[in-house]
């Protein structure tokens, strides 16, 4: 029996279907199906749901009359022998006349319950995101307008199956944010990405989500502004103190969280409020133009509850009015229990660090006064001594010097804490600082002998500046220097490496530390972090103990990588990135280049900078988003010419993130993205950016067009 395949149907004359957009997905697909088969007379029916990831079919909703012992739906692989995988690898419809006449797709017939089928896919973007399926008893009952009719049905409900679809998809990946979150980036990155999320996949125009801090009653944005999604007109006016009456106050204090379709009849939306200052702002929804608002307690169940401590309140602004439909707010709920966890967690993990601190600088002043005492008696020690030992005695007296050196050295370390502790009220005073000179002052202080030990090391050249505290830090990579050189000591070929570079992963720097001594031993391995822990029979056993506990409590570690008996240790130090200062007000910078290239792939590297090769452009590469971030605080670019995906995940968008970054530095930086893995929406949302001029896609890349499109755009400016 032959068969009919249609191809991409030709758009007909065909009656609209209505669908009700504001109601689950669930039902939301029973009404389509419903009315799909009410549009071409048939009497059953399903819809199936498209996983492109799990690259299976489910389906979704089902019509027709009732079969006995039917539990569950089939699931279906895109990959099988079935009528409806077909339809999604080829991405067009098909009429089977017979089933039982069908020798290829014998095996997609439901036990005999239909003779006839049509299958139809539902195509977003390209995309197969489900398939419609009407089926009859009876033989050959479909036909080319039948399957025409359907195609016209599944171009009709496209777009709202895929809106639904996207705002579980963006729960999942708010989901994975959360899990990232100890080591990469914080909560700052964590609420960026949920109000990315909440715009991309909800159709929000903006979103605002603030953190609000209960024991203190503030909200901590003054200078710095609320995590923000969408693009804004006034970003400067999100960096002013909250103060009583606006409306964050307002949802937090008096609990007024709500979905609120028109907000002109929600008087505390927009009635003016006293501020101190002798000219009155706008308010928010004014400058925006925004028409219609969800605003959202942190955790969303506070608002039920006068008890639940509340750490934030977040907005979700459109500027056409919106009926929140039933998806809608239950993702949005969501939404703002994922941002209460962030908040929750990153404050948990700041008092964790505040607790390690304060026990690392009570025992640094326990430490100083033991220091003191010991030390304090050496130096009468050394001039009682001098006086018994004969002049003429050079090496005693030579002896005695350095003893006296030493015990200065110490009691000089031990003023130095005290000094710190009391003068600052804490030890912990971070700052950025650049890497590579600590390394090589270290390395220089080192005492070795170059002709027993050689000394590799691998620097690289591109390290990012790092949050911590000096002198702290020295400490830590000197004890690490001193324990691998120690550990070589009596070996006839010892060695010793290090290597330092960024984990754009993590965020930090790690230097390693490596030698090829004796190693650590068994016993002592599992506990080498504990005090009182040392292989070394002079020592006190803190070291290593202090140095973790400094590292962690600054957001950093340090981590035995590998050790083994007589092939040595490799320790590493990770120390977070600087985080990148973003002003309020343009500044004036005396570094400028022409182009910014933002791209973490060598080779893309190389393409780029050879288009522009001999065009007198002076070109910068940053490898990634802190990079960028590092270049962009002290460079004036004309132009920046960045990939979406700045690490090895495709999915990742911190290019994103990048533009808005170059929103709010307020720079007259125009921007030029060249992507492998950007989409529709990633294009709406780099277009909100004023500053953007246009996104190429690195599949079917033209160097002649890249050459023309940033000639054009640098001469604009010129």
């Amino acid at each position: 029996m032959s068969f009919v395949v249609r191809g991409d149907a030709v758009a007909g004359q065909f009656k609209p279907i209505g669908i009700e957009t504001t109601q689950p997905l669930d039902l939301m697909l029973h009404q389509i199906l419903n009315q799909a088969l009410v549009a071409i007379d048939a009497k059953a029916g399903s819809l199936m749901l498209v996983a492109e990831k799990e690259k299976i079919l489910q389906i979704k909703a089902r019509l027709g009359p009732p079969r006995s012992g039917r539990v569950t739906e089939r699931v279906l692989s895109v990959d099988d022998n079935s009528i409806a995988s077909w339809v999604v690898r080829n991405k067009r419809s098909y009429i089977c006349p017979d089933v039982a006449r069908d020798s290829s797709f014998l095996s997609s017939r439901s036990g005999g319950y239909f003779t006839s089928l049509l299958s139809v896919p539902i195509i977003y973007k390209g995309r197969v995101i489900a398939v419609i399926n009407a089926d009859s008893e009876e033989r050959q009952f479909f036909s080319d307008s039948h399957c025409r009719q359907l195609e016209s049905v599944a171009r009709q409900v496209a777009e709202p199956i895929a809106e639904h679809i996207s705002i579980i998809d963006a729960l999942a990946e708010v989901s994975v944010e959360l899990m990232r979150q100890p080591k990469e980036g914080g909560v700052n990155r964590v609420l960026d990405k949920i109000c990315e999320l909440a715009v991309r996949s909800l159709g929000v125009d903006v979103v605002t989500l603030y953190q609000y801090v209960q024991e203190n009653d503030e909200f901590p944005v003054e200078g710095i502004g609320p995590a923000i999604g969408g693009a804004i007109s006034d970003r400067n006016a999100m960096r002013r103190k909250i103060y009583p009456g606006d409306v964050p106050w307002t949802v937090v204090k008096e609990r007024r969280p709500g979905f609120y379709v028109d907000i002109q009849e929600e008087e505390f939306l927009t009635r003016k409020v006293d501020r101190p200052g002798p000219r009155q702002k706008r308010r928010f929804v004014e400058r925006e133009g925004v028409k219609s608002m969800a605003a959202l307690l942190l955790p969303f169940r506070a608002a039920d509850s006068k008890y639940e401590e509340v750490v934030g309140v977040m907005f979700a602004n459109y500027k056409a009015r919106h009926v929140f439909n039933i998806d809608e707010m239950s993702a949005l709920a969501t939404f703002a229990d994922y941002a209460a966890v962030a908040i929750l967690n990153a404050r948990h993990e700041e008092r964790r660090q505040a607790d390690q601190i304060k026990m690392v600088e009570s025992i640094s002043a326990n430490l100083a006064h033991r220091m003191s005492n010991l030390a304090g008696t050496c130096r009468p020690a050394v001039q009682l001594l001098r006086e018994r030992v004969d002049t003429s005695d050079e090496i005693a007296h030579r002896q005695l010097a350095r003893l006296e050196r030493k015990a200065d050295s110490l009691m000089g370390l031990a003023s130095q804490l005290v000094r710190r502790i009391k003068d600052a009220g804490s030890m912990v005073q971070m700052a950025p600082i650049a890497i590579e000179p600590l390394i090589i002052d270290e390395l220089r202080r080192l005492e070795y002998d170059s002709n027993e030990i050689t000394l590799y090391q691998e620097i690289a050249p591109d390290l990012h500046l790092v949050e911590t505290i000096e002198y702290q830090l020295r400490q830590v990579l000197g004890d690490l220097l001193d324990n691998a050189v120690a550990a070589v000591a009596d070996l006839p070929r010892a060695e010793l490496r290090i290597i330092a570079r960024n984990n754009v992963t993590t965020r930090r720097v790690e230097v390693e530390v490596s030698d090829n001594g004796v190693g650590i031993p068994d016993e002592v391995r599992d506990h080498l972090f504990a005090v009182g822990i040392s292989t070394k029979a002079d020592t006190l056993g803190i070291g290593l103990w202090y140095g973790r506990a400094f590292m962690q409590a600054t957001g950093g570690d340090v981590i035995l990588k590998r050790t083994a008996p007589n092939e040595g240790s490799t320790f590493i130090i990770e120390i977070p990135f600087a985080r990148a200062a973003t002003p309020a007000e343009p500044r004036a910078l005396d570094a400028h280049f022409d182009i910014l290239i933002v791209e973490n792939e060598s080779d893309w590297h190389d393409v780029l900078t050879d288009a522009l090769a001999g065009k007198g452009y002076s070109i910068k590469i940053a490898n990634d988003y802190a990079g960028a971030c590092d270049a962009l605080a002290d460079i004036r670019f004309s132009l920046a010419i960045l990939d979406l995906s700045l690490n090895d995940d495709p999915d990742n968008r911190d290019g994103l993130d990048l533009i808005k970054h170059i929103d709010e530095l307020n720079v007259n930086t125009r921007i030029i993205v060249v992507t492998g893995h950007g989409d529709d929406r990633d294009l709406l949302l780099a277009r909100r950016s004023p500053r953007f001029v246009e996104m190429l896609h690195k599949d079917g890349f033209s160097i002649g067009s890249f050459r023309g499109l940033v000639n054009n755009t640098l001469g604009g400016l010129s």
